[in-house]
């Protein structure tokens, strides 16, 4: 490809991307909704009795994600770090 055209689809793309930057900012107080207890009043009753015992319960979800990620990341560094020798290269 050349120059001038990566230019051309560089710009095309940037420009779509703040479009639906701007978009997505300038609309988003008709996606939040003032009244998440709503949701939980109506869902929540069914999964526990309790609301507090349901917002805990979500918050522990994100907690093990968070956990998972953590672990995740720490056998990818050690697969990094011991791993076959050299990337590309051959060994001696």
């Amino acid at each position: 490809m050349s120059n001038s055209i990566r230019t051309l689809v560089a710009s095309v793309v940037a420009v779509l991307f703040s479009i639906s930057l701007f978009d997505a900012l300038f609309n988003l107080n008709k996606v939040i909704v003032p009244g998440v207890s709503n949701i939980y009043n109506a869902l929540g009753t069914s999964i526990s009795p309790n609301l507090i015992t349901v917002v805990i319960f979500d918050f522990r979800g994100y907690d093990t994600l968070g956990e998972s990620i953590i672990l995740l990341t720490a056998g990818l560094v050690v697969l990094l770090v011991f791993g076959r020798g050299r990337l590309g290269g051959k060994e001696e």
